[in-house]
């Protein structure tokens, strides 16, 4: 395998830190909406894509070609899930902030020498 490209390392980083950051959201969420409202399943989606997106991370570190796909579904589960919980208990705000680094995942997963690294 060569090298591991400065891209990719960024997007692993970038993959850990969404994961985090959606879980910890997810769980004020859940505990705000008290377990059962349409806001607190919001959250339990998100804190299931907050875990799948650390494992992801964890791949995209090692060259996994199948961690690099279900980071980019995750990634754009993840802004779909911002601009969904606007319409519920969410703000604006929110949907920027939590979108921000999953959109510059995308553009860095499909870079030439990520395209090199993982072999497409």
């Amino acid at each position: 395998m060569t090298n591991r490209p400065l891209g990719v390392t960024i997007v692993s980083i970038i993959a850990w830190l969404s994961g985090l950051f959606q879980i910890i959201g997810s769980l004020f969420q859940i505990l705000g909406g008290l377990l059962i409202t349409w806001q607190a399943i919001l959250g339990w989606l998100a804190l299931v894509v907050g875990i799948i997106t650390l494992a992801v991370g964890v791949g995209l570190w090692r060259g996994s070609s199948t961690a690099r796909t279900i980071a980019a579904i995750v990634f754009v589960l993840t802004i779909v899930i911002g601009i969904i919980s606007i319409f519920g208990e969410g703000t604006l705000w929110g949907a920027i902030v939590g979108s921000i680094l999953p959109l510059i995942g995308l553009g860095m997963l499909y870079t030439s020498s990520a395209n090199r690294y993982f072999g497409s």
